[in-house]
């Protein structure tokens, strides 16, 4: 009787989805529309702000994450979605066996969120947006679609299979995702400036920019009670703290690269922001 040669069992969809993830989380140079973490050591983050709605993917580790309700635990090889802007108290703990913790976290943009409510036709009217699990297996064609587009620099069709997944999300109850709110002026400042940290922001640019009045501006900000000040300072940090998370760079160089000319005012500021020092976040 012959003995056929044993089959190699190819591992399961979310098995390999999570494997093409951890690829993206070790690349040299970030896929665009992902922010990668990689932490050596178990920290706690106070207050990190979330200015548009991301879906992190665990990879490696897991993450705890503070609710009204309590703490929230979710595992590798699972995903959370926050469906809006807020700020919120994270834990990140590393694997016990490869003492790492990894995750990838996809930015929605609003050209993805936009391209979704267009296919829905239907309005939407549920603004209930929790912070919630997500089960990845009925995504995984559509994430490995994207990762294959992002990886070729197709943009148009990445953004295609991301309003896929932003519809499954939809249907799967996360229905408040879709609910087209408009960014706080916060929100649109602190993206202003996280995108060139280093400039010596002045009111005067931001109320050009903005097309708004010094007064209008500051009432605006006072509503939601927030200082320009405080606002350009949580931007330079935040932008500091996805450094810190995504590169190897020094606590000296993102120091400088966020426009902190003294490498102890970062460290203060930083400390004083998000509880934790700079050097015990990230590799």
């Amino acid at each position: 009787m012959s003995v056929s040669p044993l089959r190699r069992l190819e591992p399961a969809p979310r098995t390999r989805l999570i494997e093409r993830l951890a690829e993206v989380a070790r690349r040299e140079e970030p896929l665009a529309c992902c922010l990668r973490v990689n932490v050596k050591q178990e920290h706690t983050l106070s207050a990190v702000n979330f200015d548009a709605p991301v879906l992190v993917i665990l990879v490696q580790g897991h993450k705890r994450i503070r609710t009204p309700q309590g703490w929230l635990t979710f595992e590798a090889g699972g995903g959370f979605l926050v469906p809006e802007s807020m700020a919120l108290d994270i834990e990140n703990n590393p694997d016990p066996v490869s003492g790492l913790y990894t995750a990838v976290g996809i930015q929605l943009d609003e050209s993805v969120l936009g391209a979704a409510r267009q296919l829905l036709r239907e309005p939407v009217t549920d603004t209930d947006r929790p912070l919630a699990s997500v089960g990845l297996e009925e995504h995984v064609d559509d994430l490995m679609a994207w990762l294959d587009a992002l990886e070729r620099g197709d943009l148009t069709r990445a953004r295609y299979f991301m309003t896929g997944v932003v519809l499954r999300l939809y249907s799967q109850g996360h229905r408040g995702l879709l609910y087209p709110a408009a960014p706080t002026l916060s929100a649109r400042i602190r993206a202003m400036v996280a995108a060139d940290p280093r400039r010596d922001w002045s009111s005067a640019e931001l109320e050009s920019t903005l097309a708004v009045s010094g007064a209008t501006l500051r009432r605006h900000l006072a509503a939601e009670g927030r200082s320009l000040r405080e606002v350009i300072a949580e931007a330079r940090l935040s932008h500091g703290l996805t450094l810190l998370l995504s590169t190897d760079l020094p606590v000296k160089s993102v120091a400088a690269r966020v426009g902190y000319t003294s490498v102890s005012a970062f460290i203060k500021r930083f400390r004083e922001r998000y509880g934790v020092e700079p050097s015990r976040v990230g590799v």
